[in-house]
């Protein structure tokens, strides 16, 4: 007996002890492994930070001397020595010279995204020193543009928290703000719109936003003011993927060039209580199903919004979209109205040269005021724009030659409606808010045909100047009513303090013509001017970037 005990005893211990070994065996196997690997998490850390002075091993200096080495930039990293952050930003400023002339000569077909990213990464570690940098400064506008073409679905932030929007000062001669004619009434008042938010992307696949919003306006005889929840939704991804997304709550939809489907920007927005889905199933391919409730609060709308938006885009140059949407959104809603477009978006760029188009056909069923029915709608509306940009003189020059149109009628349903959004095709007076026609007094002109012609200059990187003529013709009028509208006439001056501080200042003059005679008896033209400060503050903690292989 006491045999067995003691034979069982050294069992249990030379069991012990080889289970012992094994787990010191493994943990001192585990520790070359550990040690690269809080290395490289360290690493990830510090890659949105620099330090005032780098050695060549710093990721910075060695991403940088590639780039300088294939750019054949005109500055050089000092050898034998550290480096400042300020001669990494030099070197990069001539890096960025090289990419800009490349990109203006041949396009982004010679650019490398892996480059590009590259510089991403250091554009955002260096922006301090880039910002005092007049060089930097005077090509911003093109580098950022650049690099939008590699810019990654998730944010390149953890958190984001601040305020944005405009304050304007507005008058107008002949004119009820902001959109009725009124011959002999003159008017001015004091508009704002500020949107305080947090954005929050704990991971690559999960982003929540939060956005209120303030907005109002004082003068004259009007005053308004209302805050509320503006934006507030949650969006998920699959990790490591872009295949399925979901996106849920209070909701922007913004597609193409917001001729359809847009948020408002220059007044109130425009958002839903949604849900949007999008499936990616390859990097050209974008669908969207989206479905929602106007939010009342802001548009004085009311109904939803559901449909579809599919974007093939085979190269940075072109994209073809077709898409369907649904709208029964109205100031006064009727049982069984709606209204369906379907339209196709193509847009693709040769060269100086880019061309849109946008046909979209409408039917669904209108209310009809005499009947007490509903009517099938039957409408047609789109536009064709063309635009060029061209540097002379070290300064770049914008050119626009467009036509828009909406089919009208006497009889609503074949009247083309595309959503008042402040849409560039229309002018920037919002005497014309939308292609479906304009109110002068107790006469309805229907549908609109809008010719444009504009230029642009951008004077230096902060300074720029356009002008753009907009002629309107209406569709249909009224027996014995001219169908010629006016000209209006767009001067504005943009001058940007910072990329978050900027001044414009707008004069627009609608020369009327002969409808707004027969409908008012008065032949006065419509001036209106103003000046806006549009600004951004925001705290941002930056996203460590991935370490690749």
């Amino acid at each position: 007996m006491y045999m067995r005990i003691r034979s069982a005893l050294a069992i249990s211990l030379l069991t012990s002890a080889l289970a012992g070994g094994a787990a010191v065996v493994q943990a001192a196997e585990a520790q070359p492994e550990a040690a690269p690997l809080a290395a490289e998490q360290h690493k990830a850390a510090d890659l949105t930070e620099i330090p005032e002075q780098v050695t060549s091993e710093h990721w910075a200096y060695q991403e940088m001397a590639d780039l300088v080495k294939k750019y054949a930039a005109d500055k050089q990293l000092p050898q034998g020595r550290s480096c400042s952050r300020r001669e990494l930003a030099e070197c990069l400023i001539a890096v960025l010279d090289r990419i800009v002339d490349t990109y203006e000569k041949e396009g982004n077909r010679l650019l490398l995204k892996d480059d590009l990213e590259d510089i991403t990464r250091l554009r955002l570690a260096l922006d301090n020193e880039l910002s005092q940098q007049p060089n930097y400064l005077k090509k911003r506008k093109t580098i950022e543009e650049i690099l939008a073409l590699v810019e990654p679905e998730s944010p390149s932030f953890v958190y984001k928290v601040g305020v944005n929007g405009f304050l304007r000062g507005e008058g107008a001669r002949n004119y009820n703000l902001p959109d009725t004619f009124n011959a002999g009434h003159n008017e001015g008042r004091f508009l704002y719109r500020v949107k305080p938010y947090a954005y929050w992307h704990p991971t690559d696949y999960l982003d929540l936003h939060l956005e209120g919003q303030g907005y109002g306006y004082e003068g004259s005889s009007q005053r308004y003011s209302r805050f509320g929840l503006y934006q507030g939704f949650i969006e998920a991804r699959l990790p490591e993927h872009d295949y399925v997304g979901v996106k849920a709550g209070r909701q922007e939809f913004v597609y193409g060039s917001a001729f359809m489907q847009g948020s408002d920007t220059a007044f109130d927005g425009l958002s839903f209580d949604a849900v949007r889905v999008r499936l990616k199933p390859t990097a050209s391919v974008n669908l969207d199903l989206l479905g929602g409730r106007y939010v009342k609060a802001f548009s004085d709308v009311g109904g939803n919004l559901y449909g579809a938006y599919l974007t093939y885009a085979p190269s940075e140059d072109s994209s073809l979209d077709v898409y369907y949407l649904r709208d029964s959104g109205a100031e006064e809603r009727h049982a069984g109205a709606h209204l369906d477009s379907i339209g196709l978006r193509s847009v693709s760029k040769v060269g100086p040269f880019g061309l849109e188009f946008e046909p979209v056909v409408q039917t669904g069923r209108a209310f009809n005021e005499v009947t007490g029915g509903n009517d099938t709608i039957d409408a047609y509306g789109g536009h064709l724009d063309l635009t060029s940009e061209v540097e002379t003189f070290g300064m770049k020059h914008h050119f626009l030659a467009s036509y828009a149109v909406g089919s009208g009628s006497q009889n609503p349903n074949r009247e083309f409606r595309n959503p008042n959004n402040d849409s560039s095709l229309v002018g920037d007076m919002h005497a014309v808010g939308d292609l479906s026609g304009i109110d002068v007094g107790e006469h309805h002109a229907s549908g609109m045909q809008v010719y444009s012609l504009g230029w642009g200059v951008e004077l230096t990187d902060q300074l720029s100047f356009s002008a753009t003529a907009h002629k309107f013709v209406a569709s249909s009028t009224e027996p014995g009513f001219s169908h010629r509208i006016g000209t209006e006439a767009d001067f504005s001056v943009s001058y940007a303090f910072t990329k978050d501080l900027t001044l414009q200042l707008s004069y627009d003059h609608m020369f009327t013509e002969r409808f707004f005679r027969d409908a008012s008896g008065s032949a006065e033209d419509i001036k209106y001017f103003y000046a806006m400060l549009t600004f951004n503050i925001d705290k941002t903690k930056k996203r460590a970037a991935k370490i690749e292989g």
